[in-house]
């Protein structure tokens, strides 16, 4: 397994219907369209991030850990293959402790493309990925009340526990 240091970077996956594109800052101009809703932060709080926030965090992203080093960030922005629309982000933090590799994933589907099962299919190729990696433990934070993202998790063979994380459910597999 290797360390949050020598993790590998993000790759360009693909499912089906989806590619999944390593972030890129340059992404931050086409998303900051797919994100800007406020019904995204429902469950999460917050508001649609600008362009100049999205550009700045999507910089931090890129670099792939986190400033301490102790941290692997994998960011994909997901694409539909039909017609190569940006529909969301998917994304995982990758640590590890003596239990080995855990990610802490996440996934964000733009209102225009919901309830198309792009995020399940997103987060399942993530998944795998981070599986074949070495990743032991995946992690997910649902709000209890969301219940789409809770149907995500369930189909990533996570269950809930009944640990609360700011308000959300920690799931693990």
């Amino acid at each position: 397994m290797p360390g949050a240091t020598d993790w590998p970077q993000a790759e360009r996956l693909t499912t089906e219907r989806l590619t999944l594109e390593p972030l890129r800052p340059a992404h931050a101009d086409e998303m900051a369209a797919v994100l800007d809703d406020q019904g995204l932060h429902a469950y999460t709080g917050g508001h649609p991030a600008t362009l100049d926030e999205l550009r700045a965090a999507y910089e931090r992203r890129a670099a792939g850990r986190s400033p301490d080093g102790g941290a692997r960030w994998c960011n994909w922005v997901i694409r539909r293959r039909d017609s190569k629309e940006a529909a969301g982000i998917v994304q995982a933090t990758i640590t590890a402790d003596d239990g080995g590799a855990v990610a802490d994933v996440a996934w964000v589907v733009g209102p225009p493309h919901q309830r198309c099962g792009y995020a399940r299919e997103a987060a399942a190729a993530m998944v795998a990925w981070l599986r074949d990696h070495g990743v032991d433990t995946v992690v997910a934070l649902v709000h209890p009340d969301n219940a789409a993202s809770a149907a995500v998790a369930g189909a990533l063979g996570l269950s809930p526990t009944a640990t609360i994380v700011d308000g959300e459910v920690r799931w693990v597999g």
